[in-house]
């Protein structure tokens, strides 16, 4: 079982365990974002 790690999305402040997270990432290593935005966003990844 794994720790639970609390972080807060960069983008819209939802709090969200980045454990669990399947889309969840750290852009630029330090700044969390959760799944809905990694998802909303994803695009923005995908042109670069």
């Amino acid at each position: 079982m794994t720790e639970e790690k609390i972080e807060t999305c960069f983008i819209c402040g939802k709090k969200f365990d980045m454990n669990k997270a399947e889309l969840g990432y750290y852009r630029n290593g330090k700044y969390p974002i959760c799944d809905f935005c990694a998802d909303f966003y994803r695009f923005y990844n995908e042109e670069l």
